[in-house]
Formats: structure tokens, sequence, C-alpha cells
């Protein structure tokens, strides 16, 4: 699979404390979220599953790829999930998207949709989804303002476009020439989520693409504040998903009745989700994202390493106040980290699934979620760390009452139609 290499010549700031690299940025606030996860239709369900027993194994799916040379297999892998696309963004041509694609444009429209709705005070757990388009009173959601300023996508995926590449490969091997589908080709595009989320929503920022492990997906989170900082955009959505296919799962280990990631309980997963966000505002109620500092570790003593990290994460002379989210696939760093942490340690990768590049996103959605169920202030950190020492951690935090509602559902928007491209592409390191 192809990946580019784009990497900027400008050098990030230092860390006052640890010398580590972190990029300036503005501090940005959560205006609205979307998601498509398996066995998640609302908010209040990812606060559940966080804090609950640990969820039963996902069902055996098959996968298989035909005309190549490899073997039908059966593993345990979460979704698939239905896209359900929201009205606000449906339109022809959906049926010629890719299956993650379609996933990244339900999400980032619900998210899109939920932030021009307008603020929504929490008024505690509901027990109904709740549309946007209540909350202002009638209609759909209006589009932003031009005043607002572009705004940005940044997306983080490994898995995007890989299963149309690996067919048009296969098609190409083994079809007579000019037999292969023309649709393949632009649906084999690694940075398809970002170019459709831009493309069918109407935005006209900047548009990035990261890929690599799970700290990609908080390095999407410290771009989109560099871009908001530098004036270059006034809003962003910044998302992440994941699908699972025969051509994912090569080379991965596990059998049919364990599957890929049986020996942890981190298990492949289809899913996407998407923060809009906006620049903070001196004294307004809401969840903040901190900035998100990253750094290369020693790979022989990543647990001494992030432990020290974890607890110099938050604002200077601040333990921290709240659960830890860690999105990595190393299970017994993750078990080393909770022996030490006073709140609970949740593995992103135990709770809903591996996605990959996304992991370190997803696992930001899941501390703004739990900022939305808790009392503020609250305060938590997120960490993403990879084998080979890459790692990035960032604080989330509420203050007064949050602007987004604790009972709001993941799906926000009522479903349409079934369920393009000018892209600058990151490789996060």
């Amino acid at each position: 699979m192809r990946r580019a290499d784009h990497r900027r010549a400008s050098r990030p700031a230092r860390h006052p404390r640890t010398g580590a690299a972190t990029p300036g940025g503005a501090p940005l606030a959560v205006a609205g979220l979307g998601l498509r996860l398996p066995g998640v239709t609302r908010v209040g369900d990812l606060v559940r599953r966080l804090g609950g027993p640990p969820a039963p194994p996902p069902a055996v799916r098959r996968f298989a790829a035909p005309g190549s040379d490899l073997d039908p297999v059966e593993r345990l892998a979460w979704g698939p999930v239905e896209p359900r696309v929201p009205e606000t963004a449906a339109g022809r041509g959906l049926r010629a998207l890719p299956y993650e694609s379609l996933l990244a444009l339900a999400a980032a429209a619900s998210a899109r949709d939920m932030a021009a709705a307008g603020p929504a005070p929490v008024t505690g757990e509901t027990t109904a989804p709740v549309d946007p388009a209540t909350v202002v009173g009638a209609g759909p959601p209006a589009r932003p303002g031009s005043d607002d300023g572009p705004v940005a996508v940044l997306w983080a995926s490994s898995t995007a476009g890989l299963s149309e590449y690996a067919t048009v490969c296969v098609e190409a091997a083994t079809l007579d020439p000019g037999l292969c589908s023309p649709l393949l080709g632009p649906a084999s595009a690694f940075n398809g989520p970002a170019a459709t989320v831009s493309i069918r929503l109407g935005l006209d920022g900047p548009n990035e693409t990261l890929t690599g492990g799970p700290t990609a997906g908080l390095s999407a989170l410290a771009e989109a504040g560099r871009l908001v900082a530098e004036g270059s955009a006034g809003r962003a959505l910044v998302g992440g998903s994941a699908t699972v296919s025969r051509w994912s799962l090569a080379g991965a280990a596990g059998d049919t009745e364990a599957g890929a990631g049986g020996e942890t309980g981190a298990w492949a997963a289809d899913g996407a989700g998407c923060l809009a966000l906006r620049p903070c505002r001196d004294g307004e109620p809401g969840v903040r994202l901190g900035r998100v500092l990253r750094l290369g570790l020693d790979p022989a003593d990543l647990v001494t390493q992030c432990r020290d990290l974890v607890r110099g994460g938050s604002a200077p002379g601040t333990p921290p106040d709240g659960p830890l989210v860690v999105s990595t696939g190393d299970a017994d760093l993750v078990d080393a980290l909770a022996k030490d942490h006073a709140w609970p340690v949740w593995h992103l990768e135990r709770v809903l699934g591996d996605f990959g590049a996304a992991g370190g996103l997803l696992a930001a959605i899941c501390a703004v979620a739990h900022c939305v169920h808790t009392p503020p202030p609250a305060s938590l950190l997120v960490l993403a760390v990879e084998p080979s020492g890459n790692a990035a951690i960032m604080e989330v935090l509420s203050w007064e009452a949050s602007t987004l509602s604790s009972g709001c559902s993941a799906d926000t928007s009522p479903s349409g139609g079934v369920s393009a491209r000018r892209t600058s592409t990151t490789t996060a390191s």
C-alpha cells in the first residue's frame, strides 16, 4: 500500500520541562462530535463501555480476497457498522464511495451538524437521542457563516483505500487489459475519507491525511491547532476511521477461534469518529483540548518513560486528576501504567477495538465523552504509544457546564442516501 511521506521543514517548539518536541497551536474547544462505532449508538453508550465490565468478544466474520492468492479467513472482528449518512450530507453518488469513506462522511457530517446547532447545556443522561435540529427549533442545521473562516479537514487512517488498491493490483494481474473497474482507481486513494468529507460537505479549508500508528490520531489534533493558530483555518473537522478487510489482516497473527488480537482482547474493528473544533474563547464553558506533546521514547524502556510522561502530562504542578485513556497495541504497557495511576486506565483497543492510525483520535473522543458526563471541572490525559517509541499525550478538560449534551446521540441526524479530492498528506512520525 502506498504511503506518502510529506514532512514539514519547520521545527516545533521544545517542551519547557522535558525538552520534547511540542507543536505550537491554538487551544481548541469541542463544538460537536460524530460517531460510527460498533455497539455505540449514543455518547452515553461510549462512557458506559469505558467504565463498565469487559464486553463479550465480537462475532466471527469471514474475509476473502477473490482472485488473489490469499485464502479466505474467519476472524473475530468488530463490525460491520452501518454508515447512516445524515440527510444534510446525502446526495447522488454515495453508492460509488468506499465503505470507509462513507463511515467518515457520516461521522463528520454528524459532528458538523451538532456544532451548527449551537450549544446545548448538560441536563443529565437522557434515554432518547437528541437531534441538533430540535435544539435550534426547526429545520436542518445551518451551514456555518463564511466569516468563521475556512474549515480544515484532518483525517487519520491506516486502512483507507487498501482493499480497493489491492483489488486493482489483482485485476491488473488477472484480467485482460482494460477490464479493471474504472471506479477502483479513485476509490484506492488512501486520502479518500478526508477528500470525501471536504467535497461532500463543501469545505474549502486545508485538507490533510495522517497515517501510521495510533499517534497519528493525536497528530491530527496537533495539526488542527497549528492551522487555526497560523490563520489557515477558522475551525476544523478532525476524525479517524478504520475498516477490516482480508488485506488488512494479511500477516496478522491469530486463528479462526482467537482471531487477530485475541491474546490481548484487542480485535480489529470497523468504525469512525470525528470532532468539530473551534478556537477557545476565554471564560466560555465547555470541553477543551490541550496542546499535543509528541516525542520519541526508548523502545527498550517504554514503561518507565510513559510513567514519567503521564506524571508530567497535565499542567505544570498539577497531578492528573482523572482517568487515563491509552491507545496502544501493547497491553502489558497499559497494565503497568494501571498499577501506578490513581484513577482508572482505559485501554481503547480492549474497550472498542484496534483502529490503527485512528486510535489516538478515538481515545481523545473517549476523553471528551467522559468530560461531557462528569460534573465540571474534569480533566484527564490521552496517551498514544507505538512499538517504535513514538508517543503523543494530550490533556482534555472541562470547566463549568459543558456545551455538549450528555444525552446526545452518536447518530444525531436522520439517515439518507445509501449506507474529488484536493488533499495533502502527512505521515505521522
